[in-house]
């Protein structure tokens, strides 16, 4: 078996990060010994941000700080997991992966004669709305939801026939595909007399994953068919639960805007992306997912939720935001939690926003009669935490004392979340809303048992903040730190306390420079710069609480359920916890790793800088510059330091 880690560094070696960048749509020209061209990540138009480093094949951006290796870029830019981007670039590198098995190759065939069977039914549909008389009812509606020809091209929009067979009979008889697969599509729904079609008179719009392939279908009825709109049925291509419609065209409009706007339904995302607005996608009638916000969060941390100003649409709303809270909290991926800015934020930093349409009105209808009024709501979203206040106390008489406890006991578990100055505006807004007395407000604060926070990653860099750092670690990883970053991971897997002593040692180097410690970050994530490693580690967070390994044995079998080539990898974490068995030093040993981590990432970046003074002329920045490597250099002072004893303080 070919050994994971040097996968990974043959793709590195064969794979120019310059030509891949290039060659993924941002043009790049030299600039001394780096290359520069304006960022993929956030909108950046007029000085070019985006670095790339041929000698460290690495990239960063001064503007928003995004950084890494040719992994990282993908993953960022396709909005790919670990495995898809690995795959990707092994393609692109001519390197063969680990060869399947019997079973995984069948499985991957199967897959790949759905995806033709949709591909070949989503021409079908196409044809069928454009150019067949009988068509005509399904061009009646379109033109009645003013969705011109572009937007048919874009979104593959199709028109399925009042027809039982003619679906069936046009992909087995004439393209020769077998019943099975026509019935594991979702196309056919099979019966005693033969399998018939499962979309009758219906405009079809073609479902795709984020790489633009075709998953599955969903139908609107033009007659008095129920149910009214329907969608493919669970298949090994398609889970409704974790498609967002729209997000193959959206992703780059998403990424460079830094937001993504939740709509309901397909024609307010058509709509949407005919005027311009193409940050916009749609769940298939459920609620967000943890599966959808996983998503996204590889592409923006700003969710906007466009609601119905009804009573339906608020209800529908409130049911969206618990599905997120409750699932992100039973699934261990963290808790929401209320920023100073009254924003409901997941730990995993993805914001919520509250877009307020007007009574009766749906984004398809306001879009198209004053995009002006669309983008003035979407710039005026409401934080979410102003959204819940007005949630929980509609309808309810705040002078009658059940109805005021009622109010309270929606609202007190998120005013327990906010922090500092934003809990006593709330506090204050609270009173205002229900006639409750604040000290009564706080008292019944302190009465709740608080969760532990998490250190806020990735926060907005104010005006006054330090100049943006180079890449942090250009790699290749020398074996040293390659060696310490495989034995603080097994650590953290092997003994959970470890991830929240790293985190509190690292926080502590933060609190005497946060301006350097938010740019460097509190986590054991922050640390990780191996992409198989950072992988794991992802994996392991995304794990439920209850069921993160607690021992040796439970550890196993959690590596076990990873898949190559993450499992091969992991295996090898337990080899190196059975070399170093001293299970009482074992967070002594972990914080030792995180400090010569976080010191090579910190003279990593004081090296770069001083490379970068040779390049500037300008006086006001080469002062700032220097400022900047001086407090990198305190902030490394500290991390060699003794830490004080809390024992003898003296």
């Amino acid at each position: 078996m070919r050994d994971a880690m040097s996968v990974i560094d043959d793709i590195k070696a064969n794979v120019d990060i310059v030509d891949l960048i290039n060659s993924m749509g941002v043009g790049l020209r030299r600039s001394g010994r780096s290359f520069v061209g304006f960022c993929p990540f956030h909108p950046n138009t007029r000085t070019p941000a985006f670095h790339v480093y041929p000698d460290t094949q690495s990239f960063y951006c001064f503007g928003c700080h995004a950084s890494g290796t040719v992994f990282d870029f993908v993953m960022r830019k396709q909005g790919l997991d670990f495995k898809g981007a690995l795959e990707l670039l092994a393609e692109r590198a001519g390197i063969r992966l680990e060869p399947k098995n019997d079973a995984q190759r069948q499985e991957d065939a199967r897959r790949a004669r759905l995806l033709e069977i949709n591909g070949v039914a989503t021409r079908y549909f196409n044809y069928v709305l454009l150019n067949l008389g009988r068509g005509e009812p399904g061009r009646e509606y379109i033109a009645k939801r003013g969705i011109n020809r572009d937007a048919i091209d874009a979104f593959q929009i199709g028109y399925s026939l009042d027809d039982w067979h003619h679906l069936f009979t046009y992909l087995h008889e004439k393209k020769g595909y077998s019943v099975e697969d026509i019935i594991a599509a979702g196309l056919a729904i099979p019966s005693e007399r033969g399998p018939y079609d499962r979309f009758r008179n219906r405009i079809i719009f073609p479902i795709r994953n984020i790489r633009g392939e075709v998953i599955g279908f969903g139908g609107r009825a033009l007659g008095d068919a129920q149910p009214k709109y329907l969608n493919t049925p669970e298949t090994p291509l398609f889970k409704k639960s974790e498609v967002l419609y729209g997000l193959d065209l959206a992703r780059d409009a998403i990424r460079s805007d830094n937001r993504v706007i939740i709509v309901e339904g397909y024609v307010d995302v058509i709509t949407a992306h005919q005027y311009g607005f193409r940050n916009v996608v749609a769940p298939l009638g459920t609620a967000l997912s943890k599966a959808h916000i996983n998503q996204l969060k590889r592409l923006t941390d700003q969710v906007y939720l466009a609601l119905d100003a009804d009573a339906a649409g608020q209800k529908a709303t409130l049911r969206g935001l618990e599905t997120i809270r409750t699932t992100t909290e039973e699934e261990g991926e963290g808790r929401l939690v209320t920023t100073a800015q009254g924003i409901v934020r997941l730990e995993n930093d993805v914001t919520i926003r509250i877009i307020r349409l007007p009574a009766g009105r749906d984004p398809d209808e306001v879009i198209a009669t004053d995009p002006q009024l669309w983008q003035t709501l979407v710039d005026n979203a409401t934080p979410v935490m102003d959204f819940y206040l007005e949630a929980y106390t509609a309808n309810l008489n705040m002078h009658d004392p059940v109805e005021q406890r009622l109010a309270l006991e929606r609202i007190i578990p998120l005013l327990s979340e906010l922090d500092g100055a934003a809990q006593r505006v709330y506090v204050a807004r609270v009173e205002q809303l229900t006639g409750v007395r604040s000290e009564l407000l706080v008292d019944l604060l302190r009465a709740r048992i608080q969760p532990p926070r998490r250190n806020e990653r990735h926060r907005s860099i104010r005006s006054s903040s330090p100049p943006p750092a180079p890449p942090p670690t250009p790699p290749p990883i020398d074996e040293r730190r390659r060696d310490t970053e495989a034995y603080l991971l097994a650590l953290a897997l092997r003994y959970p306390s470890v991830e929240m002593a790293i985190e509190r040692l690292l926080e502590s180097y933060a609190s005497r420079y946060p301006a350097i410690g938010d740019i460097f970050g509190a986590g054991i994530e922050d640390l990780l710069e191996e992409p198989l490693h950072q992988a794991i580690w992802q994996a392991y967070l995304a794990t439920p609480l209850e069921l993160r390994p607690t021992d040796t044995e439970s550890l196993q079998a959690w590596i076990a359920t990873l898949g190559e080539p993450l499992s091969s990898e992991a295996g090898k974490l337990l080899t190196i916890l059975a070399r170093r068995p001293d299970d009482v030093r074992y967070r002594h040993e972990a914080e030792q790793c995180a400090r010569i981590l976080r010191k090579a990432q910190v003279m990593a970046r004081i090296h770069r800088y001083k490379e970068r003074l040779n390049e500037l002329t300008d006086e006001e920045e080469l002062q700032r510059v220097l400022q900047h490597i001086r407090d990198l250099s305190m902030y490394a002072e500290q991390i060699t330091r003794p830490r004080q004893s809390s024992t003898f303080p003296d």
